[in-house]
């Protein structure tokens, strides 16, 4: 019988009677309602926070309080659950100006506003449900201005260490252009984090959010993905997600030059060493090929064929919204495959990239032709 990710008894009765060593939890739903908990409490060992820890992705408000306790630099905000206050508040930020979802959206919570009108529609919105319950409390930020990365860390609770970067894509359409989206493609790693602007952000961000958790009673054990702007004043933290991330978990994992299990199994037992992942010289890029109609309502159902031919280009089709049923595969969400490549450099990779998507025949999906773009431009 197939297991559901909130069936949490039935996941930890497959994990004994299959013996399994070690629970790895991708998805940020699972991890907000305690399934790390629940596999703890029955002696099993899993990679992912524990449901207290993982508010910092299941509460942009809660990051924000996190935030002002450790010192971390992020954006002004302030949060309301009521649409009228709300309003009112606007002019305190100036335009553009971000209002957030404050629980999980899966991705889609954010609008960047750049009218008064735009700003008090969205927080209609938000407020009357259009998010559901992720949207009853909302966050109001000022804008950043900057260039946007992520940035990755590993930690057992007390230990943290870096692992990767990476540049996601979020709006739906070339140029970067259209609605948000939970990634339309990456690559890694991302340059413009330098070395030194990695060791400020290990420095101001990582390690004192991991310590304010410890501090709190509620130690973040797994991944740490920081979303940050970097402005003219330094590295300020967008938001936390608790989980790898797609699309940028496809970059990270062809650019790893060891063996993943140990690192998490260590994140997961209280043994992770104080020491860096090792990485080869190579360049990854993804491009996502979504159904049509995405991020609003994905057209599903249509055929996908050819993966076998972009395989042969050398790249790796990571299945992420695929079904396979008896006429064969099919698409079964709103971002479909992640067709993603390794070169020496990021123009070379998106170019075998674009290659392996040439190869796939999706007739109701799309996908960006520029992922990469700002990385390209540079040289």
């Amino acid at each position: 019988m197939p297991l559901t990710l909130d069936d949490q008894a039935g996941i930890i009765e497959f994990a004994r009677e299959a013996a399994i060593g070690l629970v790895v939890i991708g998805p940020e739903q699972p991890l907000v309602e305690g399934l790390a908990d629940a596999l703890r409490a029955a002696g099993i060992a899993v990679f992912g926070p524990s449901a207290a820890a993982a508010r910092l992705e299941g509460s942009k408000g809660f990051t924000k309080a996190l935030c002002d306790r450790a010192g971390v630099p992020t954006a002004g905000y302030e949060s309301f659950t009521d649409a009228a206050r709300a309003k009112l508040a606007l002019p305190r930020f100036g335009l553009p100006v971000v209002i957030k979802a404050d629980g999980l959206a899966a991705g889609k919570g954010v609008v960047i506003a750049t009218t008064a009108d735009e700003a008090g529609q969205a927080i209609d919105e938000m407020i009357g449900g259009r998010f559901g319950a992720a949207g009853a409390s909302l966050v109001i930020e000022q804008f950043l201005e900057g260039e946007e990365v992520s940035f990755f860390a590993l930690s057992d609770g007390k230990t943290v260490v870096p692992f990767g970067s990476a540049q996601d894509h979020k709006r739906v359409g070339d140029g970067d252009i259209g609605p948000n989206t939970g990634g339309m493609g990456a690559y890694s790693p991302a340059r413009v984090l330098t070395p030194a602007l990695e060791a400020r952000v290990m420095a101001e961000i990582v390690r004192p959010s991991v310590a304010a958790m410890a501090k709190a009673g509620t130690p973040f054990s797994g991944v740490l993905f920081a979303g940050l702007m970097l402005t003219e004043t330094g590295p300020q933290l967008i938001e936390y997600n608790v989980r790898f991330g797609d699309p940028e978990c496809q970059v990270l994992m062809l650019r790893l030059a060891e063996d993943l299990l140990p690192l998490l199994h260590a994140a997961a037992t209280g043994t992770l060493e104080d020491r860096p992942a090792a990485w080869t010289d190579a360049a990854a890029l993804t491009v996502v090929m979504a159904a049509q109609g995405y991020p609003e309502t994905p057209r599903t159902g249509g055929t996908i064929d050819g993966i076998a031919a972009a395989e042969a280009t050398g790249a790796h089709v990571f299945h992420a919204g695929t079904r396979n049923e008896a006429t064969g595969l099919v698409a079964a969400g709103g971002r479909v495959l992640a067709v993603t490549a390794a070169a020496p450099d990021v123009a070379q990779a998106q170019a075998a990239a674009y290659r392996a998507i040439d190869a796939i025949d999706f007739p109701t999906g799309f996908c960006r032709r520029d992922i990469g773009w700002r990385e390209v431009a540079r040289g």
